[in-house]
């Protein structure tokens, strides 16, 4: 005992992406083995499926009663010589089965909708694999009900070959199966006989067949026609809206009813339904009243307005289901080859209705921020660059409104800008999607990109003008660049906008900036806390977002940090490191994250600018690009190009920061 104690350890010490590792997992245990560790609501393991050597099955308990949840296997085969396995119940597909277990059973969601089945209470195993293995091997017939049921037939009656079989007797005989390598119901057996005409035996072992009992039911002699060769074996998960489970009930004279699944019944399995009613809703259900699995049926959402987006994600979700559990689907490789064949699809006609009004996104091509059209409250007409007059207008207001104010005039002017909040029905019909969230995400919103970038870089520069342009004392200075820390932690912990908030930390960290050795002095002796947060707090949790680590982000989030994703699209990306493709990854990871979460970040966006603040005019003003674009450059050299300006401007940085401070550069440390 104490080495099968160790060897249990071990394999508990395993990765957690090891089914092994997991005590909840009971390997090749039967069907029987397991109802019998279950007792109460919640209770549920994992085991093997005897009949589907790779698949595994969730055994659990729910209203009295076991059930069994056969894990569906999706294999996506992307490209030639590469292939990918998810799991799934009816919802989100995971890696691997510890994933899929964790998230139902920490989140308590169902493990299908149709039966309510929640799980949470795991029955551990006190023994390792290895002997549970070995001790079903032993008794190999306990795991098939099949050879149980066939050894009952055999035992409780005699076939009498003398009579006629026939289809119109009231009282059939008895079958007796003499060839023992169609014993197996896992498996379509005598496929050569596809397309003959069946024997009558085999006729008759399509129907409901009671041995040693009358045949009761006229109409379950006929089974529904098969609308594909594809045959349904007993351990395979039955896909259907179906909500019903049935038992086999006991007859007088020791007679069992015999189903498809049990495998003993006659070479040729019950049909498998054509699996369309996934994929098309209203499709009618083909349920096999006996199957040995409880029913998944797999969620697909649908949208009242279908989109350019909903419209691919759809595809999408129908192409990537190209085998189920071994199941191959002919008709979505009739699909990629034009040769989709016509299918009895009740909600067709409907759908076809819904998509002729969709309409083609529209390729925008002029960039959002129009100068010509821009009405501004603080500068004159034909302004200069950098203004005097317009700076210290700008240092009042600021002056006047704490961090926490300024913090939701800037999410006011990024929610406008990235198409967050105040999204028209036409601008949505334009651009084919719901927000601009998922517009970065597509081929088509390249311009938008292009804005963002430009708009998180003018941010930059005019905190960084900010700083740079206080030529008053050192004291004074700091406390600009306290101000300055201030409104960064405002944007990250109370509008929630790591947008802005990553804007602000560049210009904290351009070479203009940091090499101010006796402004960063003055901070840390005057503003201590502010000094230590900006080290400790702030700089690790910027870099931990430009790493691509979302782990450092707690809570909901207004405006997500889509600065990585705007320059890997648009070809700015830096340089590539050792750690290319991992951050590559992480980057594409948080726009898929970005584009599915698009609706929480609306309505938390929402939540926030119609709280208890009043938007000041004058600073929606001063923080809206086309003001930027105008006070940095002048009335004539904001429609320059983009490069020239920024190395303009870039020099003018340089300039002021040498005149503050005429030393060599200095990196700020504590």
């Amino acid at each position: 005992m104490d080495s099968l104690k160790k060897e249990l350890e071990e394999e508990l010490k395993l990765s957690t992406d090891d089914l092994r590792s997991h005590a909840w997992y009971h390997g090749p245990i039967g069907r029987e083995g397991a109802e019998a560790l279950l007792e109460r609501d919640g209770d549920f393991l994992v085991r093997d499926t005897a009949s589907s050597p790779g698949d595994y099955v969730l055994s659990c308990y729910w209203r009295d009663e076991p059930m069994h949840f056969k894990i569906i296997r999706v294999v996506l085969r992307p490209k030639k010589g590469y292939s990918r396995e998810l799991f799934q119940f009816e919802g989100d597909r995971f890696d691997n089965i510890p994933a899929l277990v964790r998230f139902h059973v920490g989140g308590r969601h169902p493990v299908s909708q149709a039966s309510g089945a929640v799980v949470y209470h795991p029955i551990t195993r006190s023994l390792p694999i290895r002997v549970i293995s070995e001790r079903q091997a032993e008794r190999p017939d306990s795991n098939r009900s099949s050879n149980s049921a066939l050894d009952r037939v055999g035992v409780e009656s005699q076939p009498d070959r003398s009579k006629r079989l026939s289809f119109n007797s009231s009282h059939m005989d008895t079958l007796h199966v003499t060839n023992t390598l169609l014993r197996s119901g896992s498996q379509p057996a005598n496929l050569e006989n596809l397309g003959r005409r069946p024997s009558i035996q085999s006729a008759q072992s399509e129907s409901n067949l009671r041995t040693g009992a009358p045949h009761s039911c006229q109409s379950e002699a006929v089974g529904p026609a098969p609308i594909s060769p594809v045959f349904r074996t007993g351990s395979e998960p039955l896909i259907s809206p179906s909500a019903l489970r049935h038992t086999r009930p006991s007859h007088p004279g020791g007679g069992v009813t015999l189903r498809g699944s049990d495998g003993q019944l006659h070479p040729r399995a019950p049909p498998k339904p054509f699996r369309v009613s996934t994929f098309f809703p209203g499709t009618p259900p083909n349920r096999h009243r006996d199957d040995p699995y409880d029913e998944l049926v797999i969620q697909v959402p649908e949208s009242k307005k279908r989109g350019h987006v909903d419209r691919l994600r759809a595809e999408e979700k129908w192409q990537s289901r190209a085998r189920l559990t071994e199941t191959s689907f002919s008709f979505l490789e009739a699909q990629e080859s034009g040769e989709l064949p016509g299918l009895p699809i009740d909600g067709q006609v409907q759908e076809e209705e819904e998509d002729s009004h969709f309409q083609r996104p529209q390729v925008e091509t002029v960039s959002c921020f129009r100068l010509d059209q821009f009405e501004s409250l603080l500068l004159p007409d034909n302004n200069r660059p950098l203004d005097p007059t317009v700076l210290m207008a700008l240092k009042e207001l600021f002056t006047r409104s704490n961090a926490m104010t300024t913090a939701l005039h800037i999410l006011s002017v990024d929610c406008q800008v990235a198409r967050i909040v105040g999204v028209t029905e036409d601008q949505k019909r334009m651009m084919g999607v719901g927000s601009g969230l998922e517009l970065v995400t597509l081929s088509h919103g390249q311009q938008l990109r292009q804005d963002l970038l430009e708009r998180h870089h003018l941010l930059s520069l005019g905190v960084a003008i900010d700083i740079l342009g206080c030529t008053g004392t050192v004291g004074q200075r700091a406390t600009v660049l306290h101000k300055v820390i201030l409104l960064a932690q405002a944007l990250r912990d109370h509008a929630h906008n790591l947008y802005a908030f990553s804007a602000v930390m560049k210009a904290l960290e351009m070479p203009q900036v940091v090499r101010l050795e006796r402004t960063w002095r003055a901070l840390r002796r005057n503003h201590t806390e502010s000094a230590v947060m900006f080290e400790k707090n702030l700089k690790p949790f910027m870099n931990a977002l430009n790493d691509g680590d979302d782990s450092v982000v707690q809570g909901p989030l207004a405006v997500p940090y889509l600065v990585p994703l705007l320059r890997l699209m648009e070809g700015e990306e830096g340089e590539h490191t050792e750690r290319g493709c991992q951050l590559l990854y992480n980057t594409l990871q948080a726009a898929r994250n970005a584009a599915l979460h698009a609706p929480q970040y609306q309505e938390h966006a929402h939540s926030l600018l119609t709280g208890d603040w009043e938007p000041i005019p004058e600073l929606l003003e001063g923080f809206r690009t086309e003001f930027a674009l105008r006070l940095f450059w002048g009335q004539t050299g904001a429609a320059a190009d983009k490069e020239k300006r920024y190395d303009k401007f870039d020099k003018i940085l340089t300039v002021l920061s040498n005149k503050l401070e005429p030393s060599e550069e200095f990196s700020p440390e504590l």
